[in-house]
């Protein structure tokens, strides 16, 4: 058992030492035609511990599109909390990962000079999805909140947001393919999934496929510029989605399903999308034939649990990516 666990090991070092050594990650990215900022050029001069207070100074992007994927610290699995802000100020966030990280998201908002949100958006209950929002709406006023309809009282995390919700008076919406909305007049956004009348029917047992497969998925556009948000879906949902949508799912930049993990992310699914630009939102991530496959296909990955804080900023013409940190020293 020992020699196999150290073989493995072995092995996941190797794939990593082969995607480090790639050029995948912190290289210039842009969008076709775009001119490329590094992330030392947006540090003026900073080593990578020195890039974070800069990173959080919103008036240096001040008429830009910004989408921020806040790193949380935990020693669970955090979650996703991906904070957008319009050119014209407007603020948007999906999901607040698990609820031991919700202060930290209220931090983050705080340093951002974020007093009001004007849309929270959970893609679907889970825990390390839906569990922050309860310290954000104790703290944050919201205008709207979007969610999918899946009422999973079965689950504190859910009950504990959802009074939130009612304390407050949060005006709140189910949404689901089809619908759209917009973050100020510039960003407009449209719902990919999930299916028309599929919930909350479609979720009986609230096992994990169920409930993933149902996970809001938005494309968010500005300009020229294209980003596809897509939850937890797995594999199978990649798949009809592909055939519902084909050349509609192509965007710029995508949000890794799941995390980057092997239940998602299928080669179909990378070719529909296309996307230059990928994140992976989980500080616990280890699958690195993941990151392999998103390397071979032309994607230029950046990892919360390698890079830190990531992000992205768009003029509706091109995207750059700022990060908190280089690469770790993983030969140490």
């Amino acid at each position: 058992m020992r020699r196999t666990k150290l073989l493995a090991t072995a092995s996941a070092a190797l794939l990593l030492t082969v995607w480090l050594t790639s050029g995948c990650g912190s290289v210039p990215a842009t969008t076709p035609g775009g001119t490329a900022s590094t992330p030392s050029d947006h540090a003026e001069g900073q080593d990578a511990s020195g890039r974070l207070e800069p990173m959080m100074t919103p008036k240096r992007y001040e008429g830009l599109l910004t989408v921020r994927y806040l790193n949380l610290k935990h020693e669970k699995p955090e979650g996703d909390c991906i904070v957008i802000q319009s050119p014209d100020g407007k603020t948007m966030i999906i999901d607040a990962g698990i609820p031991e990280v919700g202060p930290q998201v209220v931090d983050a908002l705080t340093k951002l000079g974020i007093q009001k949100i004007d849309i929270a958006v959970n893609t679907h209950p889970h825990t390390d999805h839906i569990g922050g929002f309860d310290s954000v709406f104790k703290k944050v006023p919201v205008d709207r909140f979007y969610m999918v309809d899946a009422k999973a009282s079965i689950w504190a995390s859910y009950r504990n947001a959802m009074s939130q919700v009612q304390l407050k008076n949060i005006k709140t919406e189910f949404l689901q393919e089809g619908d759209t909305f917009v973050l100020g007049p510039q960003v407009h956004v449209q719902i990919l999934n999930p299916r028309k009348g599929e919930l909350p029917g479609a979720i009986k047992t609230f096992e994990l496929d169920e409930v993933n497969n149902a996970s809001m998925v938005l494309k968010l556009t500005y300009k020229d510029t294209s980003f596809l948000f897509t939850g937890d879906i797995h594999r199978e949902r990649e798949m009809e989605l592909i055939e519902r949508y084909g050349d509609k799912l192509k965007a710029d930049f995508m949000d890794a399903p799941h995390h980057g993990i092997s239940t998602s992310s299928s080669q179909s699914w990378l070719s529909a999308v296309s996307p230059r630009i990928a994140v992976i939102s989980y500080d616990h991530f280890n699958t690195f034939k993941q990151l392999l496959n998103y390397q071979k296909n032309n994607i230029q990955t950046y990892v919360t649990g390698f890079h830190g804080q990531v992000l992205l900023t768009s003029d509706g013409k091109k995207l750059n990516v700022f990060t908190e940190k280089d690469y770790p020293d993983f030969k140490k």
